[in-house]
């Protein structure tokens, strides 16, 4: 979303508002689908002559994989977020983002503040049951059987036995 900021700079101290639509391209995040959809944002912009205060509120879905079972899941994200802009670089705000010419490109800022919001663990409901770990079944929509009787593997089974019998680790 490109953000006209010649009223904001030339009307200095004055609030002026803004909104629009945002496209953000599908990603991969530690290995998951990302995308958001219907991506919109509403906030101001205030000048002073020199810099640029643009700051806003965002709402998206998100479009991704449950953690546990791997199913899809959308789920509505909201935040705000915040940007300045000035004409040239600040060493005492190194955040301070450099305007080039009359126009700003909010896609960065929101996508970085989209993906901040996201939760660290996606699911598709707070009691999903997951995979099998042998067959791979989704256990929220079939009960497996694959487990039935065997012994329950514990991969540290290893490390025990060696505790137990007084070998040096």
């Amino acid at each position: 979303m490109l953000l006209d900021v010649r009223n904001a700079s030339g009307n200095p101290g004055q609030s002026i508002p803004f909104e629009g639509g945002v496209v953000i391209e599908p990603m991969e995040v530690l290995d998951d689908p990302v995308s958001f959809e219907g991506t919109a944002v509403r906030g101001t912009m205030v000048g002073d002559g020199h810099t640029v205060a643009v700051s806003g509120h965002i709402t998206s879905n998100l479009h991704t994989r449950c953690s546990n079972c791997l199913e899809d899941v959308v789920l509505p994200l909201e935040t705000d977020f915040s940007e300045l802009y000035g004409e040239e670089a600040n060493p005492d705000d190194p955040d301070q983002l450099i305007l080039v010419g009359h126009t700003v490109d909010l896609t960065d800022p929101v996508r970085e503040a989209l993906l901040l919001e996201m939760p660290m663990r996606v699911l598709c409901r707070p009691d999903c049951k997951g995979l099998c770990p042998r067959c791979g079944a989704n256990l929220n929509k079939q009960l497996c059987t694959c487990q039935e009787g065997a012994a329950i593997e514990n991969p540290f089974s290893a490390l025990s036995a060696m505790l137990s019998k007084n070998e040096e680790v």
